[in-house]
């Protein structure tokens, strides 16, 4: 057993020794940011210049800025506000209903509130047609007199950069044309010093199109540039100007005096594309209404999340986070034509990876979105090589094991024998791929490669062989559910080959180690990554083993803030950490789990968007480029909650494997429904009843009913008794093992002395004390 306290100066339990190392890696960082910006009263963010998108699914999407503002492909549309008619800039901002793809903030200057409303849809609801960002600004004066309020829709080409860099900084690379589907794209266009800029008709028009749209009353003051003259007139002839990408252009100015608790609202329209000015479809984005298109997208995506699993937990953060991040996946979906690419997001990295892809196509899987997944592996068999090898980036051979365990894992949950028979002749290609080159490799493996991002390493790649386990599973559950005997007898075979000679590698390698897995079996360092993927998705070796324990404790010994570091402790790194809680899951570390999926959401945006790495620890909170929300970390999110409230293992499921403290108090309720399952669906509802007792009241509909239903006791109870429709069970190892039939489960309990208090609140809370320790003890020449 693992003796762990709270080492503040990580925000994570462990052995103190250890946290004192992390904290040394770190402590050579010297830029912070002032905690006070914590200081609003409104959510926390973790981020001091978070990015959001709004968009459409299977569409395009627009990067709302660090500021508040609308980036796209072709341009930015900026906001001023207040007496002077400074630049809006606000970090703290919220999704409409805690989840729903609608930003909304507010900023007060002099005395009126400008709380904004934006987001984005297509006039007819086809995603392949062109987007409309909607912006609507409501003035109020919030005062007891009278009170002048001023704002402005202003364009330029892209914020500053302060870096060196040709992007601005927290916006992405445009214009780039992808030389494959799949690879990086974003349609734009680059900055033109021969543009000529104007206004007419309620428009903004830039090179001869217009680039937005603004409201006609109050008549607008309009101004080619923010420090050119006014007019207040319908037009202004375009012509050229001596401008910067960074120059505010086309300034619509609205100055109007507000009674107390008046109000007055603005509404412009964003194309994300500049259209002629005779164009019928501009014609019909003019006549939409803002309040009927909002009530359509809301609409559309309550539906979309309404056919799929649910959760509803106490903790707003938790369930919103997880209905969030299925928006953000689906955002980041693409349409061509007939194929559905998924990208990571629609900014730095609107590209396809197998990796990420099968990550997101899984958690659609788990979460009831089997057409969705579908609709993505369909775009996956683009990417098998001549030789039946799987790769979309470069020396990167786990995307081999990447695709079949997403092919097999599919087809268990829904016994989908259709796709089974289209995709199973390339699953029996990229075996023979498998089976030439582990004959003529000198370990036997996977062969030695150069996967750059992310082992960093050229050589055997330990994750790549746990990869291929987990590929071969999923070959299997093809193979057995075609009734192909011969074939899954062969895969099976495979399976135990390159088991037995992984395995055997690895106890010879983890010797030198004392147990920890490296991420290479043949050369020294390289950066964590798949090497912590022994136990999840499949289990390559048992949750037990020594070896996964020495590797857990030896990644968790390099954590900073809660979560895993990237690059030698340089950066941290959300997602990564994933791998981790998933395995903690699986062994009953209950506490470590929950303790990592709050340090997870720590560090996501008040509007749930997690990063991927470029975060300093205890530094500024900035990702720079490397912009949010990140698919991987969404799709990572929503598999891992479902993970920890229902799971498969063989032959049984799994429910309540980690619950908090937070979510069990007298009348509070954990509630799932439509959770799929390989076994079918389910659902419960666990009731707390005082202090004392629980009721689980569990709705399954399985098509093949597991072997039993294991319910797991939170670490922080004592369970004195539990009963099974009326009948008593045994309490074994802080399990309740109960017939797959069971409609209702009571458990009488206890919380034990000194149980934790963990909530997504506390976390936050004592990481803000912990960096304002650190900012002061900055500030005075220490850290």
């Amino acid at each position: 057993m693992r003796l762990t306290v709270l080492c503040l100066a990580l925000l994570l339990p462990l052995p103190c020794g250890l946290a004192g190392q992390a904290a040394a890696r770190v402590s050579a960082q010297h830029d912070m940011v002032n905690p006070a910006m914590d200081d609003s009263g409104g959510p926390f963010s973790y981020y001091s210049r978070p990015t959001d998108a709004i968009g459409v699914m299977d569409g395009r999407g627009t990067e709302v800025t660090p500021e508040g503002y609308l980036y796209t492909g072709y341009g930015e549309l900026m906001f001023l506000a207040g007496p002077t008619l400074a630049p809006v800039e606000q970090r703290l901002r919220t999704l409409r209903d805690g989840w729903l793809p609608v930003i909304e903030y507010e900023v007060r200057r002099g005395g009126i509130a400008y709380r904004f409303t934006t987001f984005a849809a297509t006039l007819d609801g086809n995603p392949q047609s062109p987007v409309v960002d909607f912006v609507r600004v409501v003035m109020t004066n919030t005062g007891s007199a009278a009170a002048r309020a001023r704002f402005a829709f202003a364009a330029r080409y892209t914020g500053p950069s302060t870096t060196g860099s040709a992007t601005a900084d927290n916006r992405f690379r445009r214009p780039v044309t992808a030389q494959r589907l799949g690879q990086y794209d974003q349609p734009g266009a680059a900055f033109d010093s021969s543009w000529t800029y104007g206004f007419a008709d309620g428009a903004f028009t830039r090179g001869g199109k217009v680039f937005y749209l603004y409201p006609a009353a109050p008549a607008p003051e309009l101004r080619l540039a923010l420090g050119a003259d006014g007019v207040r007139g319908p037009s202004v002839n375009p012509v050229r100007l001596r401008v910067q990408p960074t120059t505010p252009v086309g300034v619509a100015i609205f100055d109007t005096v507000l009674a107390p608790g008046a109000s007055h609202a603005l509404v412009a329209k964003l194309p994300y594309a500049p259209v002629p000015p005779d164009d019928p479809w501009l014609a019909a984005v003019r006549a939409t209404g803002f309040d009927d298109y909002l009530a359509k997208t809301e609409s559309f995506w309550r539906g979309v999340a309404g056919r799929g699993m649910r959760v509803d937990v106490p903790e707003r953060k938790v369930a919103d986070a997880f209905r969030a991040s299925l928006v953000f996946d689906l955002m980041a979906r693409n349409r061509r034509d007939s194929d559905f690419v998924q990208t990571v997001n629609e900014f730095q990295y609107h590209a396809f990876w197998l990796r990420d892809a099968s990550f997101i196509v899984r958690s659609y899987d788990v979460t009831g979105y089997p057409d969705l997944a579908a609709q993505v592996l369909a775009f996956f068999a683009r990417w098998q090589q001549p030789d039946g090898n799987f790769v979309s980036q470069g020396g990167q051979f786990d995307g081999w094991g990447q695709v079949l365990w997403a092919y097999g894992q599919h087809y268990r949950l829904t016994r989908d024998r259709a796709f089974a028979e289209r995709v199973f002749p390339a699953v029996q290609r990229a075996v023979g791929w498998l089976d030439s080159v582990r004959a003529g490799d000198s370990l036997h493996l996977v062969p030695s490669t150069t996967p750059g991002d992310n082992e960093d390493i050229t050589g055997h790649v330990t994750g790549h062989d746990f990869w291929a386990l987990a590929g071969l599973h999923g070959a299997i559950s093809l193979a057995d559910g075609l009734g192909r005997k011969t074939e899954a007898a062969a895969f099976r075979r495979d399976y135990a080959s390159l088991k037995s000679v992984l395995v055997a590698r690895l106890r010879a390698v983890t010797a030198a180690t004392g147990g920890y897995i490296p991420p290479g079996l043949d050369v020294r360092g390289g950066q964590d990554w798949d090497n912590m993927m022994a136990v999840d998705p499949e289990r390559a070796l048992d949750p037990r083993d020594p070896m996964v324990g020495a590797t857990l404790d030896s990644t968790r010994a390099k954590y900073a803030e809660g979560v895993m570091t990237y690059g030698d402790g340089a950066w941290l790194h959300d997602y990564l950490t994933m791998k981790n809680t998933e395995t903690e899951v699986i062994r009953g570390d209950q506490r470590l789990a929950l303790e990592e999926l709050y340090g997870v959401l720590l560090h996501t945006s008040s509007t749930h968007g997690g990063f991927e790495t470029d975060v300093i620890p205890w530094g500024t909170r900035d990702f720079h480029g490397n912009l949010a929300p990140h698919g991987w970390f969404a799709a990572a999110y929503r598999t891992l909650l479902r993970d920890m409230l229902v799971r498969e293992a063989g032959d049984t499921l799994h429910l309540l494997s980690v619950l908090s403290p937070a979510w069990l108090g007298a009348g509070d309720s954990v509630v799932v429904r439509d959770a799929p399952t390989d076994f079918g669906p389910i659902g419960f509802r666990l009731d707390v009843a005082g202090d004392t007792a629980a009721n689980l009241a569990v709705a399954a509909r399985f098509t093949h009913a597991p072997a039993a239903l294991v319910v797991h006791v939170p670490f922080f109870l004592d369970v004195r008794r539990a009963g099974a429709d009326g009948r008593a069970v045994p309490v074994r190892d802080g399990d309740v093992v109960v017939p797959a039939g069971v409609r209702t489960v009571q458990l009488w309990w206890s919380r034990r002395a000194g149980s934790p208090d963990l909530s997504y609140d506390a976390t936050v809370q004592s990481y803000r004390q912990e960096y304002r320790r650190r900012w002061e003890a900055w500030l005075h020449g220490g850290r």
